[in-house]
């Protein structure tokens, strides 16, 4: 046993991992970000034409090549086999590595039971999105590998399940979706591909059905997305009808709302009431679906109805008992439902109360535009119900 503390002490603590290609742009700032909390630093190129090595060089990286064969987890787990720390940090070159709390390297060395930590990450210039977790810091085990080729997940070799914890003062920052050209470049060019190939040897789980769709809508295939969200719809009917949810929960959340939306907007009011419904069976806590739920039943004729469902999210916005397993925005918590509320009331004829929570709205977000042209038109209206 002392030869074993011993031996866990002796070796680095974190080994940062990364597979890049052409970040000479994003590299220099990613590894400034890490480089003082990580023992370690290992850059694996997948065929960068610019001065990426050379960069990641000067920082002091650990440099190999791989060869690219359409497979992330293949390049990752190349990765892995490299580092030498008791603790994986996996970043990718477009992101930046936050820490607020120090300790949290303290944490690492002393935990014995959490085997990998989920850490946000958030979308530079971009403050409107919480929720979501990423498996990025994991103990450095010979059977934990990744797996996918796309959207590549941890994984134990026999599929027991992770332990995962969560980091407090830890986060990462995005900056890859600032280049929008180059994004639609990796899209068309590598992403698609990729996926599709998946799509052809098996079938796609839901996320990723959904990210395949989001990317062919990137490009303005709208076609193409069409069909990826209607076989999504057939996958979830067998669900949406004995009411057990998919066994793969992730990402089921998102959907639900993401279809509801577009059939609500479509007017199929049937479909988009059973999504919303499972949907609130499913995750009750998830603000999105809550104001969805209101939106219908407003739609439907009980004012009264709704208001419910968006008081419901405001009130998860202040007692903080939101589903957060899944990125959303703020304003399901905040200027949404109260402008919902104000317009709700509005169409029930009560002005007082509709301007109380048109104000709210604006408290949340004072460039918030419908809430201000609602408001006019209240104001304007008025006399005239005097």
């Amino acid at each position: 046993m002392v030869n074993e503390s011993a031996e866990f002490f002796s070796k680095p603590l974190i080994s940062l991992c990364m597979i890049v290609k052409n970040e000479a742009e994003n590299l220099p700032r990613c590894l400034a970000s890490a480089k003082p909390f990580v023992d370690e630093m290992i850059v694996v190129d997948t065929g960068s034409e610019d001065n990426t090595v050379e960069i990641a060089k000067s920082w002091g990286a650990k440099v190999s090549n791989f060869q690219w064969c359409d497979d992330f987890s293949a390049a990752r787990n190349y990765s892995l086999s490299l580092a030498d720390g008791n603790w994986i940090l996996v970043l990718d070159g477009d992101e930046e590595l936050i820490v607020e709390s120090e300790s949290w390297r303290q944490e690492l060395a002393e935990t014995s039971e959490v085997n990998a930590y989920g850490l946000i990450r958030l979308e530079a210039n971009v403050s409107h999105v919480i929720g979501g977790f990423h498996g990025r810091i994991f103990r450095n085990l010979p059977d934990l590998k990744y797996v996918n080729r796309f959207h590549e997940q941890l994984q134990f070799a026999d599929k027991r399940n992770l332990k995962f914890g969560r980091l407090e003062g830890v986060k990462i920052i995005h900056y890859g979706n600032l280049e929008s050209e180059k994004v639609m470049e990796k899209a068309a060019r590598r992403n698609i591909p990729i996926l599709e190939q998946m799509r052809s040897e098996s079938h796609l789980n839901f996320w990723l059905l959904d990210c395949l769709g989001r990317k062919y809508t990137l490009i303005g295939e709208n076609e193409k997305a069409a069909e990826c969200y209607a076989e999504i719809l057939d996958k979830l009917s067998p669900s949406l009808i004995d009411g057990n949810p998919p066994e793969d929960f992730f990402w089921i959340p998102t959907l639900l709302h993401f279809l509801g939306v577009k059939y609500f907007e479509e007017e199929d009011y049937e479909t988009a009431r059973i999504l919303c419904q499972r949907g609130l069976e499913w995750c009750p806590n998830y603000p999105p679906i809550n104001n969805l739920a209101g939106e219908i039943v407003k739609s439907l004729g009980f004012p009264l109805g709704a208001i419910a469902y968006f008081e419901k999210c405001l009130q998860l916005g202040q007692t903080g008992n939101y589903y957060i397993g899944e990125p959303f925005e703020l304003s399901f918590l905040t200027t949404y439902p109260a402008y919902n509320i104000g317009c709700t009331y509005w169409e029930m004829q009560h002005p007082q109360e509709a301007l109380a929570a048109l104000e709210m709205a604006l408290a949340f977000d004072a460039n918030f535009t419908p809430a201000h042209d609602k408001i006019a038109e209240i104001k304007q209206a008025l006399p005239s119900m005097i």
